[in-house]
C-alpha cells in the first residue's frame, strides 16, 4: 500500500498545482485508498474523484494517471474479480466528472452573472462594463454564443471558434466572429437544437452533442440564459458551451470496460443476463449453450499465461464465426467459461449440428509461441420456448447440463433433461448444505451391534446418520462421499474418531470405523488416531479402523503406509468396500488384516458364486468376513 500511495502521490504532483504539501497529499491520498480498499469501496469510490477535483488535481493527466495506479493497484491490495475493480475506477471517474461539471456549472453561473452584471450597468458606465465584458468575452476557456431575442446569433468568442471550427494547428490564432459569419460556426442542426431548447425555457442546462471541427462529433454541457434590458424585457440570449468530450469518453470506456471482458471484448456476465432477460421476454425459442473451453490450464502451465490468455481470444472469435449468421450473443462469463445465446430462427440448426460446428470449429490447432494447441469443450445445451423462465435458473440450467456432459470425459456436450437435473440438485443441495450441518450438530452418530450368526456380539459399528429436513436421511457412505467431495473428510473423520472411541471407552467394547477414501490415504491419519486413542483412553485394539478398498487404487502406497503404522499402533485393520479383486487380496494377506467388509456383489449367479469361493480364501488368512451374505462371520444389524 505504501507504493501505491508514493505512486500516487507522485502522479498528482506532477501533474496539476495544488496548495498542498507532499505530505498533506500523500495522507489525504491514505484515507481515500482506505475508502476504495475497504467493505464499503463502491459507496465511497464517487467521494475520491469529487475530492480531486476539490484538492484543484484537475491537470490534464491528474485523472488518467490516478486510474492507471488505482486499476494496477486494486486487484492486488483488495483480491476482488476485475469487474469489481472497474466499477470501483468507474464510480471515481464518475465522481471526478460530476465535481468538474459542477465546478464547470459554477464558472458558466459566474460568467452569466458577470454578463448580467455588464448588462445592467451598461447605461451608466458603458465604457467599464464593455471593457469587463469584452475581457470576459475574449479570455474565457468556455465557449460563449450571443443571439439576439429572435434566435439570431450576434457573435460568438475565440473559445467557441476553437472549439467547433478552427483548425487545430492554429487555434491560438482563433478570434471571435459576429453576424454571418458566427452562425456559420455551427452546424445547422446544433442550431436548431439550442433554439429548440429555448422554446421550452429562458433558463436551461443540459448535455449536447456538436458537430466538431472535421465534422467529428464533440459533447459539451451548455447553459442557456436571457439577458434582460433596463426594464426587464428580453434582450440577448446567452449560451454557455464548455468541452467535455474528453469526460464523456472517458465515462463511456469505463463503462465499456465494466460490462466487457477485458481480455475478448465479449459481454461479461453483468451484461449477458439483461440480454438473456430479454430474449427470454420474446416469442420463439431460444438456445443456450454453456461452454467449458478445456486445456487451458494446461497451456497456462505448459507454455504461458500469455499463451492462455491468446487461446481464450482465439476461442471467443472462433465461437463467433459459428454463430454469425444468426440472432446470438457470445459472453465470457468466467475463466475459461463461455456462454452462447441463439435467438432461434427457422434456418437455426439443430443441437447436435450446432454442437458439431463448436467442435469443428475448436478442432483446428491454435499456433501459440511456436506450439500447435488442439483445443476442445464441454458443451451443456438448453433450448426452450418457455416464457417467464428465470434467466439466472435457465443459466444454471445449461452449466449443470455441462457439468453432467464431462462427467464423460472432455470434449463432450449434453442436453438439458429436467429429471437428471432435479436429481443432481438433491445432490448439489445436500453437497452445498452439509458444512453447515456438520458445523450446527445436524450429523449423529447410531451405534449398531456386529453379530454373528450365533447371536454373539463381537462390536459396535460407528454409522454417520444426517436427517436432512428437506430430502430425509442421509447415510454414512454418502456422508463420507460427500465430505471427500468437499474437502470436509478430515474434519467429519477427526470428530467420528473422538467420538467412537469415547464410547467404546466408555462401554467396553470394539468399535468398527469406516473412514472415507480420502481419509484412508491421508498420511496425517495415524496422528489423528493416536490423539483419538489418547483422549479416551481406550485400548488401541478395541478400535477396528476399516480403510475404503477403493482408496488403494487412487493411492495404494499411502494406504500401505497407514496399514503398517496403524498395525505398528495395536489397532485392528479392515477394509470396506471389498470387491474380493486380486489388489484387493493381496492387501489383505501382505498385511494380515483383521477382516474385510464385503461390498454388495451382483445379482448375477457367476459373481455370486465368485464370491462364495472366495470367502474360505479371506478366512484362510484370519480375517473376519463382515456382510450380509451367506457364509460370512459376522454381519452389522440395525
Amino acid at each position: 500500500m505504501a507504493s501505491t500511495l508514493a505512486r500516487w502521490t507522485q502522479v498528482l504532483v506532477d501533474s496539476a498545482y495544488a496548495p498542498l504539501s507532499r505530505k498533506q497529499v500523500r495522507a489525504n491520498l491514505a484515507r481515500r485508498l482506505d475508502v476504495l480498499t475497504g467493505p464499503d469501496a463502491l459507496a465511497g469510490a464517487d467521494e475520491v474523484g469529487e475530492w480531486l477535483v476539490g484538492a484543484r488535481f484537475t491537470g490534464p493527466d491528474s485523472l488518467r494517471g490516478t486510474v492507471e495506479v488505482l486499476g494496477g493497484a486494486l486487484p492486488a491490495l483488495t483480491g476482488a474479480p476485475p469487474e469489481h475493480v472497474a466499477k470501483v475506477l468507474g464510480a471515481v471517474a464518475a465522481g471526478y466528472a460530476n465535481a468538474v461539471r459542477r465546478q464547470i456549472f459554477a464558472e458558466q453561473e459566474g460568467v452569466r452573472t458577470s454578463l448580467l452584471l455588464s448588462l445592467e450597468q451598461a447605461q451608466q458606465a458603458l465604457h467599464d462594463s464593455e471593457a469587463r465584458f469584452r475581457q470576459v468575452f475574449a479570455s474565457s476557456a468556455v465557449g460563449i454564443a450571443i443571439f439576439d431575442r429572435d434566435g439570431a446569433v450576434v457573435e460568438v468568442n475565440p473559445a467557441l471558434v476553437r472549439m467547433l471550427r478552427h483548425d487545430p494547428d492554429t487555434a491560438d490564432e482563433a478570434v471571435g466572429a459576429s453576424g454571418a459569419d458566427a452562425e456559420g460556426v455551427f452546424a445547422p442542426g446544433d442550431l436548431a437544437a439550442l433554439r429548440a431548447a429555448w422554446a421550452a425555457a429562458d433558463e436551461v442546462r443540459f448535455e449536447q452533442q456538436f458537430a466538431g471541427p472535421g465534422g467529428d462529433p464533440m459533447w459539451t454541457n451548455v447553459a442557456l440564459s436571457m439577458v434582460h434590458d433596463a426594464d426587464g424585457c428580453p434582450k440577448y440570449r446567452v449560451a454557455v458551451i464548455e468541452d467535455v468530450t474528453e469526460q464523456r469518453v472517458l465515462r463511456e470506456y469505463l463503462r465499456h470496460q465494466a460490462l466487457h471482458d477485458v481480455l475478448t471484448g465479449l459481454p461479461n456476465r453483468q451484461s449477458f443476463l439483461p440480454k438473456l432477460e430479454e430474449a427470454l421476454s420474446k416469442p420463439g425459442s431460444i438456445t443456450l449453450c454453456y461452454l467449458d473451453v478445456d486445456s487451458v490450464a494446461i497451456v497456462n502451465d505448459g507454455i504461458g499465461y500469455e499463451a492462455g490468455d491468446e487461446l481464450l481470444k482465439v476461442v471467443a472469435g472462433r465461437l463467433s464465426a459459428v454463430v454469425a449468421g444468426e440472432r446470438a450473443t457470445v459472453a465470457r462469463i468466467g475463466g475459461d467459461e463461455f456462454v452462447v445465446l441463439i435467438e432461434d430462427s427457422l434456418d437455426t440448426p439443430s443441437i447436435s449440428a450446432l454442437a458439431a460446428a463448436i467442435d469443428e470449429a475448436l478442432a483446428e490447432p491454435v499456433h501459440l509461441s511456436g506450439h500447435g494447441v488442439a483445443v476442445s469443450a464441454g458443451m451443456g445445451f438448453v433450448r426452450t420456448s418457455a416464457r417467464g423462465v428465470d434467466a439466472m435458473a435457465l443459466l444454471r440450467q445449461a452449466h449443470s447440463t455441462l457439468r453432467r456432459a464431462e462427467s464423460g470425459g472432455k470434449g463432450q456436450w449434453g442436453i438439458y433433461d429436467a429429471g437428471e437435473d432435479a436429481r443432481d440438485r438433491k445432490r448439489l443441495s445436500l453437497l452445498a448444505t452439509m458444512p453447515g450441518a456438520l458445523e450446527f450438530g445436524e450429523i449423529a452418530i447410531d451405534y449398531r451391534p456386529v453379530m454373528r450368526p450365533s447371536g454373539e456380539r463381537l462390536a459396535y459399528a460407528a454409522r454417520l446418520r444426517w436427517d436432512e429436513a428437506e430430502f430425509g436421511v442421509v447415510g454414512h457412505e454418502e456422508c463420507l462421499e460427500f465430505a471427500d467431495e468437499l474437502g470436509l473428510s478430515g474434519h467429519l473423520g477427526t470428530w467420528l474418531l473422538d467420538e467412537a472411541c469415547a464410547f467404546a471407552a466408555v462401554e467396553e467394547v470394539p468399535v468398527v470405523v469406516r473412514l472415507s477414501a480420502d481419509q484412508s490415504r491421508d498420511p496425517d491419519l495415524a496422528a489423528a488416531v493416536r490423539t483419538a486413542l489418547h483422549h479416551s483412553s481406550l485400548a488401541p485394539q478395541r478400535l477396528w479402523l476399516s480403510l475404503h478398498a477403493r482408496a488403494a487404487a487412487g493411492g495404494l502406497e499411502a494406504v500401505e503406509d497407514n496399514l503398517t503404522t496403524l498395525a505398528d499402533m495395536g489397532v485392528r485393520r479392515l477394509l470396506h468396500g471389498f470387491t474380493c479383486g486380486l489388489a484387493e487380496l493381496a492387501l489383505v494377506e501382505r498385511h494380515v488384516l483383521h477382516g474385510v467388509e464385503l461390498a454388495e456383489p451382483p445379482d448375477e449367479p457367476l459373481a455370486r458364486e465368485a464370491l462364495a469361493r472366495v470367502v474360505p480364501l479371506l478366512r484362510a488368512t484370519g480375517a473376519l468376513v463382515l456382510s450380509d451374505q451367506p457364509g460370512a462371520d459376522a454381519a452389522v444389524r440395525p
